[in-house]
C-alpha cells in the first residue's frame, strides 16, 4: 500500500477509537506506525477534523434543515464502503460535517413549539417540494397515505375542491406529518397534518389563526385528534377560501 493510498483510507477514519480494530483500516494504521510522515499527516488531520467539529457545534441550526434532509433521503440506497476514497473537497466535506451536526440536535424531541413547526414546514414547500406520490385525484392520495398510517382527516372543503398535485410523508420531532399539495390556476396550497400530541400548546378551534410569511398565508387550527395547517402562496384576502369558515 503507496502512503497516499493510505491517507484515502485514514482520511474516513472517525474520532475516538471505535475504527481501530475495523479490518478496513488495519493495514493503512500498520503503514501509519511505522511512516514518521504519514503519522504526522494523520495527528494533523484528526486535529483539525476537532476544531471544525468544536466550531461547526455553535453554529446555529436552520430552521428545517432537518425536515429537507430526511424528506430528500432516498429509501434503501444501496450502501457505501466507509473506506471508499475520501470526499473530493474540503467544502464538501465540511458541508456534509455540518449537515450530521445540525440534523443531531433537537433529535427525538417529542413535541415543538407552534411556531417552530410553521417555519419548519415552510421551509420545505417554499422550494418546490419533491413528492413521493403524484396524482390528480384526491382518492389514490388517501389510499397512499391511509396504507402508510400517516395523519388522515377530512379535507377542508374550500381546498377539497381544488387540483391535487400529490403527497408525502414527512416528519416533526418524531412525529409523521402528512402532505397534500393542491393547485389552482397559478396558485398552489399546501396542507399539513400531525397528530396533536406534537403540537400541545395548540388547543382544539374550528377557526384557523392567519399568518403571512412574505407572499405566503398559512392557517393554522385543530380538532381534538389532529392538528391542520394550510399554506397558500397568495395574500390573505385570496387564500381565505382555503380555510374553513374563514
Amino acid at each position: 500500500m503507496t502512503r497516499e493510498e493510505a491517507k484515502k483510507i485514514l482520511a474516513v477514519y472517525r474520532p475516538g477509537d471505535e475504527d481501530r480494530l475495523d479490518a478496513h483500516f488495519a493495514e493503512a494504521l500498520r503503514d501509519m506506525e511505522r511512516d514518521e510522515e504519514l503519522a504526522r499527516w494523520f495527528a494533523e488531520e484528526r486535529e483539525f477534523d476537532r476544531a471544525v467539529t468544536d466550531h461547526l457545534k455553535s453554529v446555529p441550526v436552520p430552521f428545517g434543515l432537518k425536515t429537507r434532509i430526511l424528506a430528500n433521503v432516498a429509501p434503501r440506497a444501496a450502501t457505501r464502503l466507509r473506506w471508499v476514497p475520501a470526499l473530493a473537497s474540503a467544502a464538501a466535506a465540511l458541508f456534509v460535517l455540518a449537515v450530521l451536526i445540525s440534523v443531531s440536535r433537537g433529535w427525538g424531541q417529542p413535541s415543538g413549539s407552534v411556531s417552530d413547526y410553521e417555519q419548519e414546514m415552510m421551509s420545505f414547500v417554499k422550494l418546490e417540494p419533491p413528492l413521493e406520490m403524484e396524482s390528480l385525484e384526491i382518492g389514490p392520495i388517501k389510499q397512499w397515505i391511509a396504507e402508510r398510517k400517516a395523519p388522515l382527516a377530512d379535507i377542508p372543503p374550500g381546498i377539497a375542491a381544488v387540483e391535487t398535485m400529490g403527497c408525502r410523508i414527512l416528519s416533526f420531532r418524531g412525529h409523521p406529518v402528512t402532505l397534500i399539495c393542491f393547485c389552482h390556476g397559478n396558485t398552489v396550497a399546501h396542507l399539513f397534518m400531525i397528530d396533536r400530541a406534537a403540537l400541545p400548546a395548540l388547543k382544539p378551534r374550528t377557526l384557523p389563526v392567519l399568518t403571512s410569511q412574505g407572499d405566503w398565508t398559512i392557517g393554522t387550527w385543530a380538532d381534538q385528534r389532529y392538528a391542520y395547517m394550510v399554506a397558500v402562496h397568495d395574500g390573505p384576502a385570496a387564500a381565505r377560501r382555503y380555510f374553513p369558515h374563514a
